[in-house]
């Protein structure tokens, strides 16, 4: 599930890539290259999360769906063109 999440953010413009952190992979995305905006996606316990930070607060949140996710992803972090 993390290959097709990571190709449809690659598809929507944002630089993505699935790296392995401890025994676990995540997709590392950011909205551009520099370091700007970057959120991290991981599966537990079935469902799809996402972490970010909000100034230095961390911030979790989870979905059910791909969907879900991606709506989530483009309102909170759009790319600008």
């Amino acid at each position: 599930m993390l290959k097709e999440i990571n190709e449809q953010l690659l598809d929507l413009g944002y630089k993505s890539f699935i790296r392995t952190v401890g025994n676990e992979e995540k997709i590392f995305s950011s909205v551009t290259e520099s370091l700007g905006p970057i959120f991290w996606i991981f599966l537990k316990n079935n469902k799809i999360n996402i972490d970010y930070t909000v100034g230095q607060i961390p911030v979790e949140k989870e979905f059910k769906t791909i969907e879900e996710l991606l709506k989530f992803v483009r309102q909170v972090f759009p790319i600008e063109e």
